[in-house]
């Protein structure tokens, strides 16, 4: 790791001394097969084709125990590296992540060290020059110097009689005495992040689909090491944002697809409980002309599809997702007319229900 780059993540482990993290790649290594997966090791000396490597020795653990045992083979004439892939019978995966050191929360545990046993509360406010969603290297560069000047300033605090506040461009920390009991650390506010503002994660999962080969069904895997990206965000990405309230006229798009998914459909909100197309607030007692709206129904309405309502998603089974705090979501593609995948959900759920869905269960 000498001559890696500076933002790879195994080299930043290393100097950081984060063991929780190298004993994680230390125990993928050894569930899966790492050397197959990694091609050339001295290829992994950047940060995208590490991440790459790790990503893909996760998607070996999880569809082993998620779906079933996956057996390793390349597909021919892609790009990047490391280029290997899963093909589990006639289902191939593709393997995608996303990944930032933001390192925002040092500044509570610098606080915290700083503060201790003293009367204060700190409040820690995001101010706008930090970049909340860091999609590249330079982003989070960025926000880690930001992190790092703001911490440099709090080691320098007189806790006998710490200032107002202390801010840079990216933080803001206000103080306030609150008598004895030792220091309190909270942020501001909840910050609301928008969901994929530029589209990244969109072009991103659209890039991995184009690898498809033929007609064979293909299962997207998706490791979000990164806070910004819930399962929630994912799922309205995907599926599409429902909504509720009077007047509400569900997709067609996902409305034909009840017959094989009305329980899923349902369950999610994506069409009514009522079971009608069209559904308002009853205003006339036994009148036919308008249908009762059930409490809770909300559906999925036209122009609110995700992006699997897009054609060039009709032979993908949908997407297994693993989130920041390690838990697997899977989000089946409903809206395929090319494809049934219902057997892969139940059969995925299911694993999910037995297995455990942390993924640090399974090794």
């Amino acid at each position: 790791m000498a001559d890696a780059a500076d933002e790879n993540t195994l080299r930043r482990a290393i100097e950081q001394d984060r063991t929780d993290y190298l004993s994680l790649l230390n125990t993928l290594a050894q569930k899966s097969p790492a050397e197959a997966i990694r091609k050339d090791p001295n290829r992994l000396t950047s940060k995208s084709n590490f991440q790459s490597f790790y990503a893909e020795m996760k998607a070996h653990v999880a569809l082993k125990n998620w779906v079933f045992a996956p057996s390793p083979a390349d597909i021919q004439g892609t790009e990047g590296e490391p280029d290997y892939e899963f093909t589990i019978g006639q289902l191939d995966i593709e393997v995608a992540s996303r990944t930032a050191w933001d390192k925002k929360d040092n500044v509570r545990v610098a606080l915290e060290e700083k503060l201790n046993d003293t009367p204060y509360t700190a409040i820690i406010t995001l101010r706008d020059d930090f970049t909340k969603i860091p999609y590249t290297g330079a982003d989070i560069d960025h926000n880690e110097q930001l992190v790092d000047d703001i911490i440099d300033k709090i080691e320098q605090l007189d806790t006998s009689n710490p200032l107002d506040s202390i801010n840079n461009n990216g933080f803001r920390i206000q103080f306030e005495r609150t008598g004895s009991g030792g220091a309190i650390i909270r942020w501001g506010s909840a910050e609301k992040i928008p969901r994929d503002p530029d589209g990244r994660i969109v072009d991103q999962l659209t890039d991995k689909v184009k690898k498809q080969r033929g007609g064979r069904p293909l299962l997207l895997f998706y490791d979000a090491d990164v806070s910004f990206l819930e399962p929630e965000d994912m799922r309205a990405l995907l599926h599409g944002v429902p909504s509720s309230g009077p007047q509400k006229e569900v997709s067609d798009r996902v409305y034909q697809h009840r017959a094989v998914w009305g329980d899923y459909l349902r369950k999610q909100g994506y069409i009514p409980d009522s079971g009608t197309t069209t559904y308002m607030q009853q205003v006339e007692p036994d009148d036919p002309k308008y249908d009762l709206k059930h409490v809770g129904d909300s559906c999925i309405c036209r122009g609110d599809e995700g992006i699997f309502a897009d054609r060039a998603f009709d032979r993908v089974a949908g997407v297994l997702f693993i989130d920041k705090p390690g838990y697997g979501h899977f989000f089946p593609n409903f809206y395929s007319e090319k494809m049934n995948s219902h057997s892969v959900y139940e059969a995925i759920a299911q694993n999910m229900e037995v297995k455990s869905t942390k993924f640090k269960d399974l090794l």
